[in-house]
């Protein structure tokens, strides 16, 4: 896991560790950044040199391979692309599942200027991105979402697990892209309730279940149903494991 440090444990990495271990599966955490923030807002970031990243990946791969590796939040799509292809130089068989954080609910924006040919060009190099509703929206404004999900999973040959929560016309409703052709995963009947982080759980429930071995169309289904228990573990913003 490579992402933010988030003192509320909502998001970022200890969110993204929590979720593993609550799928049996163990990971280690590199941070890209230390945000000033609570589950309510954040103040700010401290974003770590890339050398430093880098530095905690090659002890992380000192003890083990990793064959699935999930990045959070970066301070551009560059230190993500950067990320990214330090990870295959570790091991080039380490599949990467990306969660494209352009911007936090309280409003702070992380990658500032979207250029569509930059990030497909690290798109490209992942397996698994995970935009939401939004996220697609800013990097292909004026384009049908769908649209833009299907060309870019057939064109670049990445999977797509498009997040829902801010589905305009279906809220709770996912899509899962593979070469151009999308599966409708829908919310079961409950009562969820918004949580700080969530986008980060989902994506860290995908990589855990890829992990452990289960083919994407099922690791997707189970993130789905883990993510609907997370939702619905309480009423505040920070939900349970």
């Amino acid at each position: 896991m490579a992402a933010g440090y988030d003192q509320s444990a909502g998001a970022g990495v200890l969110s993204d560790i929590k979720t593993l271990e609550a799928h049996g599966v163990y990971g280690y955490a590199v941070v890209t950044g230390l945000t000033f923030q609570n589950e309510r807002v954040i103040r700010r970031v401290d974003w770590l040199a890339l050398r430093d990243v880098f530095e905690q990946i090659d002890l992380c791969y000192d003890s083990a391979g990793f064959d699935w590796v999930k990045i959070g939040i970066t301070e551009s799509m560059a230190m993500a692309g950067a990320i990214i292809d330090h990870i295959h130089r570790q091991n080039p068989m380490s599949r990467v599942v990306l969660d494209p954080v352009i911007k936090a609910s309280g409003g702070k924006e992380f990658w500032g200027r979207l250029d569509q040919d930059e990030w497909e060009a690290v798109a490209a190099r992942c397996y698994l991105v995970t935009p939401n509703w939004e996220e697609m929206g800013w990097l292909y404004p004026g384009q049908d979402v769908g649209v833009a999900c299907a060309d870019l999973s057939s064109r670049l040959g990445c999977h797509i697990y498009l997040k829902g929560g801010h589905n305009p016309g279906n809220p709770g409703r996912d899509y899962l892209w593979s070469d151009g052709e999308a599966e409708v995963l829908d919310a079961l009947e409950g009562e969820y309730a918004p949580k700080h982080g969530s986008g980060c759980v989902l994506s860290s429930a995908l990589a855990a279940n890829l992990a452990l071995g289960y083919p994407l169309p099922v690791a997707a289904g189970r993130a789905k149903r883990y993510i609907e228990r997370f939702l619905s573990s309480n009423k505040t913003l920070l939900g349970w494991h």
